[in-house]
C-alpha cells in the first residue's frame, strides 16, 4: 500500500502506531486476555520508533546523495549510515563496472566480478544521476552505468 504522506506525517504516523504498540504491551503484561505477548508489542514498538527516525529531517540531510557519494580527482568516496557510519574509498583507476538499484550501488573492481555492495538511501535514477554529476567523463564512458 502506498501512502502519499509528507516526511513530517509519516514521523507522527509511525510514533502514533509506537505509542499504540507500547500501550498493547503494556495492557499485556497486566492482563492474559490479548492472544499476543507484551513481547510483542514491545518489539513492534521499538520498530516503528526506528521508523520514524528514518523520515526525521536530520536523517534526510545525513544520507542525502550529495553527501553519501562525493569523488576527487583520483577517488570515489562512498559513505554509508543506515547501519552505522561506514566510509569506503575506492580509487577511480580500478573501477571497472558500476551498477545501480533503487537504494543499492555495486561497483566492480579491477573486472574480476569482485567489488563492493553499498546501501544507498534513493532511487536509481537519482544515484545514476549523482554519478554522472561526480564521475570523470573518460570513467563513464569505459565503466557505463548500469541499472539492474
Amino acid at each position: 500500500m502506498y501512502l502519499n504522506l509528507t516526511p513530517k506525517q509519516m514521523v507522527r504516523l509511525n510514533l502514533a502506531l509506537a505509542v499504540l504498540f507500547c500501550g498493547i504491551g503494556v495492557y499485556s503484561l497486566q492482563s492474559d486476555s490479548l492472544p499476543i505477548s507484551s513481547f510483542t508489542g514491545f518489539i513492534f514498538a521499538i520498530g516503528f520508533l526506528a521508523q520514524a527516525y528514518r523520515y526525521t529531517e536530520k536523517f534526510v540531510a545525513k544520507t542525502a546523495l550529495s553527501k553519501t557519494l562525493t569523488a576527487t580527482d583520483t577517488s570515489l568516496t562512498v559513505k554509508q549510515v543506515n547501519y552505522g557510519e561506514q566510509v569506503e574509498t575506492l580509487e577511480l583507476s580500478r573501477i571497472t563496472q558500476l551498477k545501480v538499484a533503487d537504494n543499492y550501488l555495486a561497483v566492480i573492481l579491477d573486472d574480476n566480478g569482485q567489488g563492493f555492495d553499498f546501501q544507498i538511501k534513493g532511487k536509481a535514477q537519482a544515484i545514476t544521476e549523482r554519478l554522472n554529476e561526480i564521475l570523470p567523463k573518460e570513467l563513464l564512458k569505459n565503466s557505463p552505468i548500469k541499472q539492474v
